[in-house]
């Protein structure tokens, strides 16, 4: 009888256990809400993240622009084709390679598409692309490299022809992950694209290799150039972006957040509201207030895991239907982003444990007895 007496009654696991279609069910809703807070908080580390695809690869250690310009592509400028070689020849450059970047609308045979056009010079590996799923780069005026992606989806392939500004240029390359976030890079040869805008004597940008980049940053800005280094390039679209998206995505995320969490909150208090009756028996055999609580806090924790098991599951499913079905819309999860979410939804599951829990201190045990299923 001692032995006995002193065994430990798993409620919580009963608890849980004496209801399967409810427990399903607040784990599911649980798992849904928290899906739903990573999916958009994931969506929004994925725009930032696309917005530098190209700046992070760039190949260069400083890039001379035109006046006022901070991002390559919102703000096109020209630079007199000379320039070019007076920055080669300033001391502790080791390479300067043209640059022409700018946003195309192109006419398809079924419509518009818009693309983010590069243009470099083939005879470095400056500013060209770099991953490829088929074909090569362009090397000649009349070759392009289209994102494999985009190219999927608009039905090219190496060999078509691709008009760019009335130009039939031909698709020699097919290239990997080179996207920015909803446009496609599209890449082509400085040559070809000073002809097709008929401004063979300018260029829209410089890209400089050196082993000494602060150095001769100075000496380009003595001499009178615009210099920006990739990392100012890649916080001014990050800047961009966030003037353009960050606004309504931010609303979306603590939107996603505060429905998260209440519903998180809702499941948990009904659950425990629900097993009052259950409590109140327990309280009738003499457990202690304190007891009460520690079983209404563990169930909403366990359920609270079983949701997120069940979000994960959700979430992966999702990503790979989203990566199918919008591959421009990427969802990226970053460590602060899963500790977030879980922080709001276990501060949210205890604190609506905790109430119906403090509740059951001033509960009558006669009451509970009667009151009905």
């Amino acid at each position: 009888m001692s032995g006995r007496s002193k065994a430990s009654v798993p409620v919580t696991r009963r608890l849980l256990s004496a209801h399967p279609v409810r427990t399903a069910a607040g784990a599911a809703g649980i798992g849904l809400a928290l899906m739903l807070m990573l999916l958009l908080a994931g969506l929004w580390v994925g725009v930032q993240d696309r917005v530098t695809t190209y700046d992070d690869h760039l190949g260069a250690d400083l890039v001379v622009v035109p006046a006022g310009t901070r991002n390559l592509f919102a703000d096109p400028g020209v630079l007199p084709a000379p320039a070019i070689d007076e920055i080669a020849g300033t001391p502790g450059v080791t390479a300067a390679a043209p640059l022409r970047t700018m946003y195309q609308i192109l006419e398809l045979p079924h419509g518009k598409a818009a693309v983010a056009a590069v243009a470099y010079d083939p005879a470095t590996d400056l500013g060209g692309p770099w991953a490829f799923t088929e074909g090569r780069a362009p090397a000649s005026a009349d070759e392009v490299a289209v994102d494999s992606l985009w190219a999927d989806q608009h039905g090219f392939a190496i060999g078509d022809r691709l008009p760019i500004l009335g130009h039939p240029m031909r698709v020699v390359g097919l290239t990997d992950d080179t996207a920015l976030f909803m446009t496609p890079l599209l890449f082509t040869t400085t040559s070809g694209m000073d002809q097709m805008l008929r401004a063979t004597g300018t260029t829209g940008a410089v890209l400089v290799t050196t082993s000494d980049p602060a150095g001769v940053s100075q000496r380009l800005r003595d001499a009178g150039f615009t210099v920006r280094t990739p990392a100012q390039l890649r916080a001014a679209s990050l800047q961009l972006a966030t003037d353009i998206y960050g606004s309504p995505v931010r609303l979306m995320v603590g939107v996603a957040f505060a429905a998260g969490t209440l519903i998180v909150a809702l499941v948990a208090y009904t659950r425990v509201t629900e097993q009052q009756r259950d409590l109140g028996v327990l309280k009738a055999l003499g457990a202690t207030p304190r007891r009460l609580r520690r079983i209404a806090i563990a169930e909403t924790a366990a359920l609270t895991l079983l949701g997120t098991l069940a979000a994960v599951v959700l979430l992966v499913i999702t990503r790979e239907l989203l990566a199918w079905w919008r591959p421009a819309f990427p969802v990226l999860l970053t460590p602060g982003t899963i500790v977030q979410t879980a922080a709001a939804a276990a501060a949210m599951a205890l604190l609506a444990a905790w109430l119906p829990a403090r509740r059951l201190n001033r509960l009558d045990a006669a009451t509970a007895f009667r009151s009905g299923r």
